[in-house]
């Protein structure tokens, strides 16, 4: 039987070993929940300054501390504390707390959803030159939330947002002149709206402009387009480019049509044929476990080719 006093002094040397091995690991640990008890001490420190920033009629922060309670940033997210910092900020006649506020209206977040007010404050916002609620009003009367349809309002609204730089309005005041909606059908100037929204970063306005093109056959544009609104986002355009260019690349010999290749095969969730093609491109180099994962990706998306073309590779090396 080991001796009392023997076993204790062990497990105090192990400890003490432990210790010495580990030391900075466990400072490591101790540091980091400094660390995160400062953040969260700061944190809370800044909304509280926040608050009393507001409380002395601060309008642009009381709008900040709507938009941290709406989406959770170093607050937990709280929809009925974020309309109460919108509401307070439009009634210090700020247009984004106003067009903030129409917002949680309309989809109904942190107070009763009532499309009706949501309208007279994003009118109101307008007033106030948040350009984006003028393109909001707009919105609204174009699809008849809160209000009668009306597509004269619409096309006013939409294009005092445009002339302010809304790429949105721009692309809403296009769609109605390429599909005659109160004003009169006009295909070219749609087009430049199209335009001017993509210039202005509206993927929609991109994608638009390059179906226009396509329908004109003029796939070079419409390329240039679609990948435009691809590279902006727009998953419909990428889905668009990859058969646009599909319908033009009979086989990838170039370094830049293997990158327009790739791009539009990664980037489409749709369609196969880019795939295909970058995965032929590969196996003619050699590299098989590339061009496989193409081909498989290919064969995913119901591209025919790529399956036959697996079950042919497999079947070479059974």
């Amino acid at each position: 039987m080991f001796n009392k006093k023997f076993v204790i002094t062990a497990i105090l040397l192990l400890l003490i070993i432990l210790g010495v091995l580990f030391w900075d690991k466990i400072w490591s640990n101790i540091s980091s929940v400094d660390k995160i008890s400062t953040l969260i001490e700061n944190d809370s420190k800044s909304v509280e300054y926040y608050k009393r920033a507001c409380e002395l009629q601060d309008a642009e922060v009381c709008n900040k501390l709507g938009d941290m309670y709406q989406t959770g940033n170093d607050v937990s997210v709280n929809y009925e504390a974020a309309v109460k910092y919108y509401t307070k900020a439009c009634a210090l006649e700020h247009g984004a707390g106003c067009n903030n506020l129409a917002f949680m209206l309309n989809k109904g977040r942190g107070i009763e959803r009532n499309n009706w007010k949501a309208l007279k404050l994003y009118k109101k916002a307008c007033k106030y030159g948040e350009m984006e609620a003028c393109y909001n009003v707009g919105s609204m009367y174009f699809h008849g939330e809160g209000t009668k349809r009306n597509y004269y309002n619409a096309a006013y609204y939409f294009k005092k947002a445009c002339n302010n730089g809304i790429g949105a309005g721009c692309n809403d005041l296009g769609f109605m002149y390429e599909h005659g909606k109160y004003v009169k059908r006009d295909i070219r100037e749609a087009m430049s709206l199209y335009a001017d929204a993509c210039d202005m970063g509206e993927a929609s306005g991109c994608n638009n402009l390059a179906y226009l093109y396509e329908r004109r056959k003029q796939d070079v544009r419409a390329r240039s387009f679609y990948r435009k609104a691809c590279d902006l986002g727009d998953a419909p355009s990428c889905n668009r480019l990859e058969s646009v260019l599909g319908n033009k690349i009979q086989a990838i010999s170039t370094q830049t049509e293997l990158q327009e290749a790739t791009k539009a095969c990664n980037l489409s969730t749709q369609g196969g044929t880019m795939c295909y093609k970058v995965g032929l491109y590969y196996e003619k180099l050699g590299e098989n476990e590339k061009a496989r994962d193409y081909f498989e990706k290919a064969c995913n998306r119901g591209q025919s080719q790529s399956c036959k073309h697996l079950g042919d590779l497999f079947r070479g090396e059974d």
